[in-house]
């Protein structure tokens, strides 16, 4: 029996039996970090909300209460809400109960040249990539005169991004590979760990 680790430090357990226990010794681990050029093709959240060139400013902005969440401000662990709207405390970080609104995390597909790769995105990453708008600001006024609201800023920001014209960018990505003796992958993972994007920074411009 075999312990696997994916991106993020979770683990599984991979079963060897039979002539295939003889491959433990020879299973190889590799963990890398690479830099990528390629342009984001897509954003997929939970409860099947996509956000990709087909979506429309109006789509996005009207799916953001979606991919957010109200989670413990220390642990970041999403708290269930119940039949009155009130959300459970963090039992795990008690006596702290201080609540904060976190961006969903999601799977980021990127296309560079003929090939589509999904990485792994966590919820501070994809606050970094909205310009470190945090999601608790959504609802307020860019500036107490303005009509604007930062969640207006982001949902161009992700239209800007995932435009078919969007330039390519820069992405930092930690990637893990598990192979047998024959290097055939048993296991692979990408993880982004940090991006570097113009387009992002020059569609918040244009609305500010």
């Amino acid at each position: 029996m075999l312990t696997v680790e994916k991106a993020q430090d979770q683990h599984y357990v991979l079963v060897l039996w039979g002539p295939g226990a003889a491959w433990y010794p020879q299973l190889q681990r590799k963990k890398g970090v690479i830099l990528s050029k390629a342009q984001i093709s897509e954003l997929a959240f939970p409860q099947k909300i996509a956000l990709n060139a087909h979506s429309s400013l109006k789509s996005i902005f009207s799916s953001l209460p979606n991919i957010v969440y109200t989670g413990c401000a220390k642990c970041g662990l999403e708290l269930e809400i119940d039949e009155n709207r009130i959300c459970k405390q963090c039992f795990s970080c008690l006596p702290f109960t201080v609540k904060k609104i976190y961006y969903r995390p999601a799977l980021m597909t990127v296309v560079d040249g003929r090939h589509d790769v999904c990485i792994h995105v966590e919820s501070k990453l994809i606050e970094k990539i909205l310009l470190n708008i945090s999601a608790d600001c959504l609802n307020r006024a860019i500036v107490p005169s303005s009509e604007i609201t930062y969640g207006m800023v982001v949902a161009d920001l992700f239209h800007s991004l995932l435009a078919v014209s969007a330039e390519p960018c820069v992405l930092k990505i930690q990637s893990l590979f598990v192979s047998d003796e024959n290097s055939y992958p048993l296991q692979q993972d990408f993880s982004l760990l940090d991006f570097y994007l113009d387009i992002v920074k020059q569609g918040a411009d244009a609305l500010l």
